[in-house]
C-alpha cells in the first residue's frame, strides 16, 4: 500500500521540478530566437548597405546562388569599390551601421578564395584562425548559404552567424565578401543564465522536497489523530473530542467525527434505555403469568380466573413482542416501502368497520365525518392504516363516548382527524407522548404512539397530538400525508 506521505512529497517535488525546466527550456528557446532574430537583422543591415553602395557605383553584386554569372563589365570599378570599402573596414565604419546589439565584421575572397582583406598582418592571432576558418567553411558549404541564407558557423574558439555576398569578375570567377556577426557572448550570457537557472533549479528541488515533508507531516499527523480518534469512538468513549488542526477541511471532518459521536452517544444511550424499558415492560407479565401458574399448580387460585389472567398477560407479551420486532425492522431498514394508489376514504372505513365492535363493547361510537368524492393517494397503505388503527384504539381506550373520524383533502395536503371526548393529554405528558417507552397516564407499553410518529416520518408525513380547544374536552390527532 503506498503511503500518502511518499505520494504527496514525490507529486509536488515532482511538479516544482517540472515547472522550472519549463522554465529552464522557454528561456533556452526564447534567447536562442532572439540571438538568431538580432543577428539577422544586423547582417541584413550591413548587406543591404553593401548592396545599395555598390549598386551606387554601377556594381551588381549578387546573393550567393549556383549557376553561372554574367561578367562584370569594369572590373576596375569592382576593385575601386572593394578598395574603398575595405578601408571603411579598417576605419572601423562598417560597425557604425545602425547596428543595436551585435556588431557586425567581414572579410574578402578573391576569384582564387584568397583572403585580401582585412590584412592580417595587422590582426591578432585568434581572430586569423577565426576567419581562415571561417573562409574554409565558406568554400566547403557554399550551397549553404545560396539565396542569401543565414548560417550558424562554430569556430575554433567562437561562434558566428555568416552571411556571403559574390561579385561576379568573369562568369566562372568572383569575388566573395562574408560578413559575420560574434554571438558569443550573448552564447555565454545564456549560459551563465542557465547555469544560475540550474542552481535554482537544486536549490528549489531541495526547497520543495523540505516544504512537501513539512506540508505531508502535518497532513499525516492530522490523518493519524483522526484515525485514533475514530479508534477511540469505535471503543465506545463518546467523551473525548478533537479539534485544532491546522486546515479548516481537517477542523470540518474533525467537526463531522465530534457530531457523530454526540449521535452514537444519545443513540447508545437510547438503546440502554430502551433495553432497560424492554426489560421492565417484559419482566411485569412474566412474573404475573408466573404468580398465576405457581397459583394453579398449588391450588391455592381458581384455574379457570388464573388462566383469564394469564392468556391475558400472554397476549399483552404477544402485542410488545410484535411491536418491538416491528421497531427492529424500520430501525434496521428492512421494513421498505410499498408504494400503491388507493382511496383514503375507503381506508378508513376498513378501520372503523374494524373497531365497531370494540367501541360498542366499551359502551363508545365511531363518528365518521368524510367528504362526499373519493381521493385517491400514492402511498404505503398499509402502513397508513396502521397510524389511523393505533390512533384510534388509543381514542377508544381514553374516549367517554364517541371518537371522531375525519379528513380533508386538498391539492397539496390529506389531513385525518381521530378526535376523542375523554380527558385529554396532560400537558405533563403531551411534549412527549411520541416517544418511545413513555407512558403517560392509563399507558400500555409506550410504544404504540411512537411507532405511528417513525411510520408518518418514513412515509414523509408527519403526526401532531393537542387537546381539544374548551369549552370540548379531548384528545386530536392529526395526521398529515403528502400525496
Amino acid at each position: 500500500m503506498k503511503s500518502f506521505k511518499k505520494i504527496l512529497v514525490r507529486n509536488f517535488t515532482g511538479m516544482i521540478f517540472l515547472i522550472l525546466l519549463s522554465v529552464f527550456l522557454f528561456f533556452n528557446v526564447l534567447m536562442n530566437n532572439f540571438i538568431s532574430a538580432e543577428a539577422h537583422r544586423e547582417l541584413m543591415k550591413s548587406v543591404a548597405d553593401i548592396e545599395n553602395r555598390a549598386t551606387y557605383v554601377g556594381i551588381h553584386p549578387r546573393r550567393v546562388f549556383f549557376g553561372g554569372l554574367p561578367p562584370l563589365e569594369s572590373p576596375e570599378a569592382l576593385e575601386d569599390f572593394l578598395t574603398q570599402w575595405m578601408q571603411q573596414i579598417q576605419m572601423g565604419s562598417l560597425r557604425s551601421l545602425n547596428q543595436i546589439i551585435m556588431n557586425v565584421d567581414g572579410f574578402i575572397l578573391n576569384e582564387h578564395h584568397e583572403i585580401i582583406s582585412p590584412n592580417q598582418a595587422m590582426l591578432s592571432e585568434n581572430d586569423v584562425t577565426e576567419i581562415v576558418y571561417m573562409a574554409n567553411y565558406y568554400i566547403e558549404n557554399r550551397g549553404l548559404f545560396e539565396g542569401g541564407a543565414m548560417v550558424r558557423v562554430a569556430g575554433s574558439i567562437n561562434a558566428y552567424y555568416l552571411a556571403a555576398i559574390q561579385f561576379p569578375v568573369t562568369a566562372d570567377t568572383y569575388f566573395s565578401v562574408l560578413l559575420y556577426t560574434d554571438i558569443t557572448s550573448a552564447i555565454m550570457f545564456m549560459r551563465n543564465i542557465n547555469q544560475r537557472l540550474g542552481g535554482l533549479l537544486i536549490i528549489s528541488g531541495i526547497l520543495s522536497i523540505i516544504v512537501s515533508i513539512l506540508m505531508s507531516s502535518q497532513v499525516q499527523n492530522a490523518i493519524v489523530r483522526l484515525c485514533r480518534y475514530a479508534e477511540v469512538i469505535g471503543h465506545g468513549n463518546f467523551e473525548e473530542k478533537v479539534e485544532n488542526f491546522t486546515y479548516k477541511e481537517f477542523n470540518d471532518l474533525a467537526q463531522s467525527m465530534n457530531n457523530m459521536s454526540n449521535k452514537l452517544s444519545v443513540y447508545e444511550n437510547n438503546q440502554k434505555r430502551f433495553f432497560q424499558n424492554v426489560s421492565h415492560e417484559l419482566r411485569t407479565p412474566l412474573m404475573s403469568i408466573q404468580g398465576y401458574a405457581e397459583g394453579i399448580l398449588e391450588n391455592v387460585l381458581d384455574k379457570e380466573e388464573a388462566s383469564e389472567i394469564i392468556l391475558s398477560e400472554s397476549e399483552r407479551m404477544e402485542r410488545l413482542v410484535s411491536q418491538l420486532l416491528y421497531i427492529s425492522r424500520m430501525d434496521s431498514g428492512l421494513d421498505s416501502l410499498n408504494i400503491t394508489t388507493f382511496c383514503i376514504k375507503n381506508m378508513l372505513y376498513d378501520s372503523a368497520w374494524r373497531y365497531k365492535i370494540l367501541a360498542e363493547k366499551n359502551g363508545k361510537e365511531i363518528i365518521l365525518d368524510f367528504p362526499e368524492t373519493d381521493t385517491e393517494i400514492k402511498s404505503d397503505e398499509e402502513k397508513l392504516q396502521r397510524i389511523v388503527d393505533n390512533i384510534l384504539t388509543n381514542c377508544i381506550r381514553h374516549a367517554n363516548s364517541s371518537v371522531r373520524l375525519a379528513y380533508t383533502a386538498t391539492a397539496s395536503e390529506i389531513k385525518i382527524l381521530v378526535e376523542d371526548d375523554g380527558g385529554g393529554i396532560d400537558k405533563m405528558d403531551l411534549p412527549h407522548i411520541f416517544e418511545r417507552f413513555y407512558k403517560g397516564a392509563n399507558g400500555n407499553s409506550g410504544l404504540g404512539l411512537a411507532i405511528c410518529k417513525d411510520i408518518a416520518e418514513k412515509l414523509g408525513g408527519d403526526i401532531k397530538a393537542e387537546n381539544v380547544a374548551p369549552p370540548l374536552t379531548g384528545a386530536r390527532f392529526s395526521i398529515f400525508v403528502y400525496p
